[in-house]
This record gives structure tokens, sequence and C-alpha cells, in this order.
């Protein structure tokens, strides 16, 4: 679908990304391993087969706790066609 992207990412054991907000809303599914998202204050533990959505303008970061894979779907290609698409990531301390 033109209006939907997706995006698969291998995490390796104890990778932890750096904080990152997009206006796109996310809907991530854990295909394999395990980890956990933090969303703001909010962490959302994940294992193979389970499913979580993060919102639009949210500060979040991922940590897999094993090898993991995630495979997400989000509205990102109909807001870079609207010009409205925005990313931002935190710094590094």
């Amino acid at each position: 679908m033109p209006t939907i992207g997706t995006f698969i990412q291998l995490l390796p054991k104890e990778f932890q990304s750096i904080p990152y907000r997009a206006t796109d809303a996310t809907i991530h599914t854990c295909v394999e391993g395990s980890g956990e998202t933090r969303v703001g204050d909010v962490v959302i533990p994940w294992k193979a087969r389970d499913i979580f959505v993060t919102p639009g303008w949210a500060w979040l970061s991922h940590t897999a706790s094993s090898d993991a894979v995630l495979f997400s779907a989000s509205d990102r290609p109909v807001q870079d066609m609207l010009g409205l698409w925005r990313q931002e990531r935190a710094r590094k301390s």
C-alpha cells in the first residue's frame, strides 16, 4: 500500500537505541527474541509474537535482551507525501 511503510530491524543482544521520536504512529511486532521499548516513562516488555504500538512524537528507545527481530508498519509514507513527517534524535550524553 502506498500509505503504509514497513521496516524490519535486527537488534543484537544488549543493543540499546538512542532515544528518538517521529511524527508517525507505528505498530511493532516482535518476530523473534526479546527486549523492551521505552516510550516516555512507560516500559513495554516484548517477546516473540508480541504486538505493541508507539504513538507519534513520543520519545522511544529499544533495548534487546537477546538477539531480536522487530517488524514495524507506520503511516510514514503518507506523511512524507504530504510534507508532514519529522524525526528527532536525542543527543548522546
